[in-house]
């Protein structure tokens, strides 16, 4: 009897102890999450598609949200113009450059690159990974 009273109290000990570990790790440890908006001057098909992977992987980012309505504190992501491509052999690559400004259009930076258009993930996660740079100047 005495046994199963030191093994619930351990138990209960165990996971109080867990909660409040949890509990501060994350008050002390959580990032600071920056709004996004994904915004593009070019309209044809492979400007879209490059804004569209875009958009995924900020959403699937732990750092970003995406947002409308430049709300303060936002970061606004901007391919100005048509994204700039060639043919090699039978494959295109793409040529990007991004902006990144704040809600009261501060620059924040520019991102610029090339992928495979069959690889546009690549060019994406290039751009989130500045972008948390850029999102830095914000906060």
């Amino acid at each position: 009897m005495l046994t199963k009273s030191y093994g619930h109290t351990f138990a209960l000990l165990s996971l109080l102890c867990s909660l409040l570990f949890s509990f501060g790790l994350e008050l002390a440890g959580s990032p600071k999450l920056t709004l996004v908006e994904v915004w593009s001057g070019g309209d044809d098909g492979l400007t879209t598609k490059l804004r569209d992977t875009l958009e995924n992987a900020f959403k699937s980012s732990p750092d970003f949200r995406l947002s409308a309505g430049k709300q303060p504190g936002t970061l606004t992501v901007t391919i100005p113009s048509h994204l700039e491509w060639k043919l090699v052999g039978n494959r295109t690559q793409v040529f990007y450059t991004v902006e990144f400004t704040s809600a009261d259009n501060q620059h924040l930076g520019s991102s610029a690159g090339s992928c495979w258009e069959d690889a546009l993930s690549k060019c994406a996660s290039r751009i989130v990974k500045d972008a948390k740079i850029a999102a830095r100047k914000i906060h």
